[in-house]
């Protein structure tokens, strides 16, 4: 460095490697959620945009380090970039104000074939790529701007990464634990565009007080190069496998440790937090210990063998310790509940992925070894090709490893990789046995993986006996159960039912109840699937010309169809009824007056997809999308909400349809589910069900009778006078937050809606 050259103190400029990684980790993690409400919880959703996330940060550090080597103002870029960040997030703040027209403009039959896959790829893109990218500069700016000595044993980016890496722990917590819960995810995105803001402000004042970079001569090459360190390309394979491997890795630990955590928005941000820990802890270490000549020589291949072996040991660790995490077990608050999760994360994947995160840090640091190109150029390539790899890897978890192997296959191949890299980084002139022994190895893992590891059960010991079949992949993990108290059921996650053939009248009920009461239900609409039983229910009324069901997974619409067809009247094949493969919100949004009835299905209300269909602007949707005289039906599982949830779901739905009929779908209160009713300009009359009833002859005998269906009435609500407060929305999240945190912190004992509580809310309606 030229010696006249002022420059900001290091520590100052660590501090804000850490605020950078914070601000990017909560962006990624609000963003994620933020495209759920635009494009819909379907299976391609979340990981077009993952993919966009990884692709925009690759490219932006690779063009960062190109402009890196030569730009004598490194702080004014990384400057402009990040009020880059904050600018081309407003769109993604202002999401629902300017969104709400696409859909319906698209058009259901548009939405569902080409024009609406180039329109969701085509958002995801403009949306997510672009601030991304801005985010991929700040590495290799702030690198060139540190850039001192190339032939330094110690490499002056890597206190940089470690530094962000560590700072991403905080964004987690921020965006987890604090922003969403105490504000909204509205608030979190601002507040998070502000501290976008202030780091520009930062960089302006360190270009400001810091003179042009001065050209540092390159050292010829061979002049401090140890013999044993690889070559810059085998390092660069190096960065990018191990992206793909760890990535891939994490991917399939969300997928096993939400099979004993209650699928939540905060079980997720648990395992990110236990993985991104580890990986800073290895960044540490890489950065602080001396790098010996042995480790020069045999880092990279022990790391891997070492990754290797903790991976094959995962799914023995997994099956000891999930028994101590039970999925009913609460917690004393979400605090408790994500530490819970970050502690089983890190005793099953703990030690693999501590290996492997060894391999990318000490990669960079073998790289700055007599390297002649600047440090902000040399970053920018391999934290390019670590995020390409990221995002490969991510890809083939979900696509093609996951439903082909199951999460144990796919840890024992992960494993299996591993060594097969090790065995190419053998330094060289090993020991015999160490190269025959590593080959072993290999073939050893391999068959293990391929033949041992996809037979590990992964369902609840009480129900391996009943499982008849198995899905793992990017929609989720699903099982088929044949259990003498449920009969044929869906399994999801480990952790709950969609539907069972032993619940096939009350399933069928909740489409019988809602088209009794219209008079001429000749187009209706189901939002959900699950077994296929209660939108197969429809084909029984003669006043049915047509049903549309919208269902968010291939996989349970093919399981419904496989295992169900007599429980739903073969409702996948029958010429009246067709079924879309599509996100329930974002095609009801694309049908305006389409139906004469649609009814909604029993939604988990702390699921991060699920929770936005209890919002104002779903039921807005759902209103735009009836017929003039069309009904709206939504079933709440009220053995799955607490009284205030309840009422800020009534709020939300009375905001929209005004005078709205409560209706209960069984007299049990064990597992009540109550409708609620509105219509576009219709009103609620018993003359028009006792007609329907009549014309229909129906052999559900809960509503043998119109007395019987008067019975099951609970009360109709008026139109509301003023506003109504609470409300829930998109940019606040109420109930799925809430719900999510009565559930992690009261499990089974949560205070639902059923049996006395139940009985002591109807009384209110009485």
């Amino acid at each position: 460095m030229n010696p006249s050259r002022s420059a900001p103190p290091g520590p100052l400029i660590l501090a804000m490697a850490f605020f950078s990684g914070a601000l990017a980790l909560a962006q990624q993690l609000l963003w994620t959620r933020r495209m759920v409400d635009l494009m819909g919880a379907a299976a391609g959703s979340t990981a077009r945009v993952f993919a966009c996330f990884f692709l925009g940060l690759a490219l932006g550090a690779q063009v960062a380090g190109r402009i890196a080597a030569r730009t004598q103002r490194p702080w004014r870029m990384a400057a402009l970039a990040e009020f880059g960040v904050a600018l081309l997030s407003v769109p993604m703040l202002t999401l629902p104000l300017w969104a709400d027209p696409l859909w319906p403009w698209l058009g259901a039959e548009r939405l569902l074939a080409t024009p609406g896959a180039l329109l969701k790829t085509a958002l995801s893109v403009l949306l997510v790529l672009p601030p991304a990218f801005a985010m991929g500069f700040f590495l290799p700016m702030a690198g060139s701007a540190l850039h001192t000595d190339r032939n330094a044993d110690r490499d002056p980016g890597l206190p940089l990464y470690v530094a962000n890496t560590f700072g991403a722990l905080a964004g987690i917590l921020f965006g987890i634990l604090y922003l969403p819960a105490g504000a909204g995810l509205f608030s979190a995105m601002r507040w998070v565009i502000v501290g976008n803001l202030l780091s520009t402000v930062v960089y302006l004042c360190f270009d400001h007080f810091s003179s042009p970079l001065s050209p540092v001569p390159a050292p010829p090459k061979s002049d401090n190069v140890p013999a044993a360190v690889p070559s810059p390309r085998t390092l660069l394979a190096v960065a990018a496998l191990s992206g793909f491997l760890v990535l891939a890795l994490e991917i399939n630990a969300l997928m096993l440790v939400q099979l004993v955590a209650p699928l939540s928005f905060f079980a997720p941000g648990a395992i990110l937090f236990a993985f991104i820990g580890i990986l800073a802890v290895c960044g540490l270490s890489v950065a602080t210990l001396p790098l010996s000549p042995f480790w020069r020589e045999n880092g990279l291949f022990i790391t891997a063998i070492s990754a290797g072996i903790a991976l094959w040991i995962s799914p023995f660790l997994f099956h000891t310790f999930a028994p101590h995490f039970p999925v009913d077990t609460p917690a004393a608050s979400l605090t408790a509940f994500f530490l819970r999760i970050v502690l089983f994360s890190l005793l099953v994947f703990g030690p693999a992925v501590f290996f492997a995160g060894l391999w990318f840090p000490l990669a960079a640091r073998l790289s700055a070894q007599g390297s002649t190109q600047s440090t902000g150029a040399r970053w920018g390539g391999l934290l390019a090709v670590n995020g390409l790899g990221g995002w490969l890897g991510a890809e083939a978890a979900y696509r093609f490893l996951l439903p082909a192997f199951g999460p144990f296959g796919t840890l024992g191949l992960l494993g299996t990789l591993y060594l097969f890299a090790a065995n190419l980084l053998i330094p060289p002139h090993p020991s015999p046995w160490i190269r025959r022994a590593a080959l072993a190895l290999f073939f050893v893992g391999g068959y293990i993986s391929l033949q041992v590891f996809p037979s590990l059960p992964t369902t609840h010991p009480s129900l391996r006996p009943h499982v008849r079949e198995e899905s793992h992949g990017r929609e989720g993990s699903f099982a088929i159960l044949d259990h003498p108290a449920m009969g044929r059921a869906i399994l999801m996650y480990n952790q709950y039912i969609l539907g069972s053939s032993a619940a096939t009248p009350a399933q069928a009920r909740q489409a019988h109840i809602p088209l009794l009461l219209h008079p001429t239900p000749h187009r209706v609409g189901f939002l959900g699937a699950g077994t296929g039983i209660s939108p197969g229910a429809a084909l029984d009324h003669t006043a049915v010309e047509h049903v549309e069901t919208a269902e968010l997974s291939s996989t349970v619409a093919q399981a419904a169809h496989q295992w169900f067809a007599t429980e739903n009247r073969n409702w996948y094949t029958d010429p009246r009824s067709t079924v879309h493969i599509e996100d329930a919100r974002t095609w009801v949004a694309a049908s305006p007056d389409r139906f004469d009835v649609l009814v909604s299905d029993l939604f988990l209300p702390w699921g991060p997809g699920e929770g936005r269909l209890f919002t104002v602007e779903h039921f807005t949707a759902c209103r735009a999308a009836l017929a003039p005289d069309g009904l709206f039906c939504m079933w709440l599982p009220l053995y799955q909400l607490t009284e205030e949830q309840v009422t800020l779901i009534l709020n939300s739905f009375r905001t929209v349809f005004g005078t709205t009929h409560l209706i209960l779908r069984e007299t049990s209160p064990e597992s009540p589910a109550l409708g609620l009713i509105g219509w576009k300009n219709g009103r609620l009359d018993w003359n028009t069900a006792k007609t329907r009833l009549t014309a229909e002859n129906l052999t559900d005998p809960e509503i043998p009778t119109l007395a019987a269906l008067q019975a099951l009435s609970l009360h109709t609500l008026p139109a509301p006078q003023q506003p109504l407060s609470p409300l829930n929305t998109l940019d606040n999240l109420h109930l799925e937050l809430d719900a999510s945190r009565v559930l992690l912190q009261y499990g089974n004992k949560a205070p639902y809606l059923t049996e006395i509580r139940f009985q002591t809310w109807r009384k209110i309606f009485k």
